[in-house]
């Protein structure tokens, strides 16, 4: 029993509090107990109306609903649910292979294999899941929700258990870090498909569905920052001594990781309002092969494939090239300070637009207006951007302002176009339901998942390409392991393509990408009139079918 976290002779308190434990592996039991039994009575248990938060905010936690209107308590627990996915996933999917390389000691080669097995296996599995899921006997209104409850603590715990140092030999190390990570990637995808999956189900009205992906989409981008934060937060505890970096790991994983996916289950409480299960049971088959129905699916996946082709890199490449410093306004500032306010300034007016979308797309005209918008205004503002900082002179304060400028105005449909992605999705779901009869919110986003894991692989690809070709090369040091990534970053020839043309590529690069999704989305329909008439037909639709199955089931009772 812990009866006191702060030692009066002045020790670290959260060490103290793992030292009670004697082990990471007896800590994180306890934390998996407390948290697995407090999200029970949270979510599953006969009293859990008491522990609704009741706030003063009667906006965030308001329980007003109707047919087609989600309460938006229920709206605000599903984005906390996908803040808590990101959080967690965003903390794997970037410290995972960092971990097994600096703590496990895996060589980078090694690692680059266990990355190409994974990648692999993430690409593939995830169509099969969505047919999987759609192709299960559900009961109306637990379509998805169940899968919420089971799969995300488990995802959680193999997040946690991929963090610990179990000191095995290399070989066993790679085997064992390899089967946690397939058999999370799978669960994680069962967990994925249902959590993206409720939002279709969440409403038969297009604009309240709208509504819905706004607020989800802000809930997933506060995670993925969050789960960003570990590195900071990292250094902190090991530079003032507090833990070692083996357990600074460990305990990202248990608070990041599993606790993440705790959070997530909160998505839970977000109903299902479209029960309708379909004229027939949809088989795996059918399911792949409804996607040729889903025009509007098919066309927003090409074009944020082809969109993604950017020929860009990170700006950690540009700011922090050797000889590159700034004074801004009489502060010498750091390349990598510059990195913060350059994600930051920019960044900003996107994210509060962010909160304005739905409005934004009504005001021009719906969402593939927002995606044409955002695609010419990065062109423009890129183009104009560039002319400016030319030849060096974005090292100039004033340039530089008008710079950060220019990309703040092109964020702010820029940062709407994730949330008008899945707007148009979720339409698209019901256009085929019309159509054939059939129902694929599985199969639907886990192509969505599928895309963007492809996306990933190709961005990759080019950028390793381009880098070498404008001569970056690998440097290692006198231990013959490589360089770390900011140093190496800053050891580079100014001779080399890569300087030379830094701007050029960094601020003309998205420019490509833009082109190539412009040219595609161009051809999306997203006329508002029909999606009206789709939603009406389909109200119909379903309720004649809900009046022969009530028919058929009392003359099987008087049989």
């Amino acid at each position: 029993m812990i009866l006191c976290v702060i030692r009066a002779d002045g020790a670290k308190p959260f060490a103290f509090f793992v030292c009670y434990f004697n082990s990471f592996h007896k800590f994180f039991v306890f934390c998996l107990a407390f948290l697995c039994i407090y999200l029970y009575n949270l979510l599953l248990g006969e009293n859990r109306e008491r522990y609704v938060l009741k706030n003063p905010f009667k906006f965030f936690f308001s329980n007003e609903e109707s047919e087609t209107k989600v309460a938006n308590s229920r709206l605000f627990s599903y984005a906390a649910g996908l803040a808590g996915q990101n959080i967690s996933y965003n903390f794997i999917s970037a410290r995972l292979f960092v971990f097994m390389h600096t703590v496990l000691g895996i060589d980078p080669k090694k690692t680059g294999l266990i990355t190409s097995i994974s990648t692999f296996w993430d690409a593939v599995n995830d169509p099969i899941v969505g047919t999987l899921v759609d192709a299960r006997k559900f009961k109306p209104g637990n379509k998805l929700r169940p899968l919420i409850i089971w799969t995300s603590p488990l995802a959680g715990l193999f997040i946690a258990l991929m963090f610990f140092d179990y000191n095995l030999s290399t070989t066993a190390t790679i085997v064992l870090m390899l089967v946690l990570y397939l058999l999370f990637d799978l669960i994680y995808s069962f967990q994925d498909v249902a959590m993206w999956g409720l939002l279709p189900l969440s409403s038969p009205s297009s604009d309240e569905r709208a509504r819905v992906s706004q607020w989800v989409t802000i809930g997933a981008g506060l995670g993925a920052t969050i789960g960003g934060a570990f590195p900071m937060i990292k250094s902190l505890l090991v530079s003032n001594n507090i833990v070692s970096e083996k357990n600074a790991y460990a305990i990202g994983g248990i608070v990041f990781g599993f606790g993440g996916m705790l959070i997530a289950m909160l998505a839970y409480r977000m109903k299902e309002k479209v029960h309708y299960e379909g004229e027939k049971k949809v088989s795996v088959i059918e399911s792949l092969k409804s996607l040729r129905h889903n025009k509007k699916l098919l066309i927003i996946c090409l074009a944020r494939f082809l969109g993604s082709l950017s020929l860009t890199l990170p700006w950690e490449y540009f700011f922090e090239t050797d000889g590159v410093s700034y004074n801004l306004f009489g502060m010498e500032l750091s390349g990598g300070t510059m990195q913060v306010i350059h994600g930051l300034v920019p960044g900003i007016p996107g994210a509060f637009a962010m909160f304005f979308a739905t409005k934004f797309a009504h005001k021009i005209g719906g969402m593939k207006r927002v995606l044409v918008l955002s695609e010419i205004l990065q062109i423009v503002c890129r183009v104009s951007a560039f002319a400016i900082g030319a030849n060096d002179r974005f090292l100039n304060p004033v340039a530089l302002i008008f710079i950060w400028v220019l990309l703040a105005i092109c964020n702010i449909p820029v940062s709407m176009k994730d949330i008008a992605h899945r707007s148009l999705i979720s339409d698209s779901i019901d256009e085929v339901e019309l159509k054939t009869g059939e129902r694929t919110e599985g199969i639907v986003f886990s192509m969505q998942n599928f895309i963007s894991k492809l996306s990933s692989a190709a961005t990759n690809f080019i950028k390793g390409v381009m880098l070498s070709k404008m001569g970056f090369v690998s440097i290692t040091g006198s231990d013959g392991k490589p360089v770390d990534g900011s140093k190496l970053i800053r050891m580079q020839s100014k001779n080399t393509l890569f300087y030379k043309y830094r701007w050029h590529q960094f601020m003309l690069g998205p420019v490509v990408g833009s082109v190539l999704y412009l040219v595609t989305i161009i051809f999306l329909n997203d006329d508002r009139e029909h999606m009206a008439e789709v939603e009406r037909r389909l109200k119909e639709k379903r309720a004649q079918i809900e009046k022969e199955t009530l028919a058929l089931e009392a003359l099987e009772g008087a049989d």
